[in-house]
């Protein structure tokens, strides 16, 4: 049974998005000194990003592909924002908010740097989606 939603094979069906080297997924959390769900490890051995819809206001980022990834934007967010190690940053910023994934409870949040940013910190915010998947 795979971890992946049925029809992610069929809307990411274009060659574009196929990991041609899982092995840098790996490479990557290890740096980042994080564990995640299988569901987003699956996502990421299996497939490489960006990933936009022109409904949704959020670009998802890929792991370590491109100069703006996951992994560097992960790592600003721990320098210039004091973002615990287990946060996560997913996506592009758009209208002062990124989508941040919390690799211990695999919850994502919207996260605007207007206060969400510290309630997040504090655990006080609450998440816009309950997993990853």
């Amino acid at each position: 049974m795979s971890v992946l939603p049925n029809r992610l094979t069929e809307v990411l069906e274009n060659e574009r998005y196929a990991r041609e080297d899982p092995t840098l997924v790996g490479n990557a959390l290890k740096r980042l000194v994080v564990d995640s769900s299988d569901t987003f490890k699956a996502f990421y051995h299996h497939y490489e990003g960006p990933f936009w819809e022109e409904h949704a206001p959020y670009e998802l980022l890929d792991l370590v592909d491109g100069e703006n990834n996951i992994e560097s934007y992960t790592l600003i967010s721990r320098q210039e924002h004091g973002f615990l190690n287990h946060f996560l940053i997913l996506s592009e910023m758009t209208s002062h908010a990124v989508l941040v994934l919390n690799t211990v409870t695999d919850k994502v949040y919207i996260v605007d740097f207007e206060g969400a940013d510290e309630r997040l910190k504090t655990g006080e915010l609450e998440e816009t989606w309950s997993s990853f998947f």
